[in-house]
């Protein structure tokens, strides 16, 4: 009969095997906070998995209706580069700004989604790939 520490063992060794190639992104900050007196900042982006990761970068307007997060696309704030290849070990910095000219009343909020983009050609049957999206908020005030 297999015992509970033998099963638990097991569970713990596949788990830390299952991920030994899993991609690791990181962000940092994890929040911008921007003034209308100089709109840009950068996000630090990070690969310390094992394989390359390819990340899409994408802003959005983000307002609260009935209580519930609303994103929508917007042409105010800009992020760049909006893809870019991350090698293991690497950094990349993504630079947003607001490029609206429309003056800011109180504060602009918006969420910058960093998103991990599939593999191509990489699928193995049997198993489940797990994307990253990192959400950040950018807030301007006045």
């Amino acid at each position: 009969m297999i015992s509970m520490r033998f099963m638990a063992a097991s569970l713990f060794a596949c788990l830390i095997a299952g991920g030994a190639g899993a991609a690791a992104l990181r962000v940092s900050p994890i929040t911008l906070d921007l003034k209308a007196s100089s709109p840009t900042g950068t996000v630090r982006v990070w690969e310390d998995g094992l394989r390359p990761v390819k990340v899409q970068v994408r802003v959005f307007r983000w307002t609260k209706v009935n209580g519930k997060d609303r994103l929508d696309p917007t042409t105010d704030v800009v992020a760049s580069p909006p893809v870019t290849t991350l090698k293991p070990g690497t950094e990349n910095s993504i630079r947003v700004v607001r490029v609206s000219k429309k003056p800011i009343v109180g504060t602009e909020s918006y969420r910058l989604l960093i998103d991990q983009l599939p593999e191509a050609g990489r699928k193995t049957p049997g198993q489940v790939s797990v994307m990253i999206r990192h959400s950040i908020p950018v807030r301007f005030t006045d």
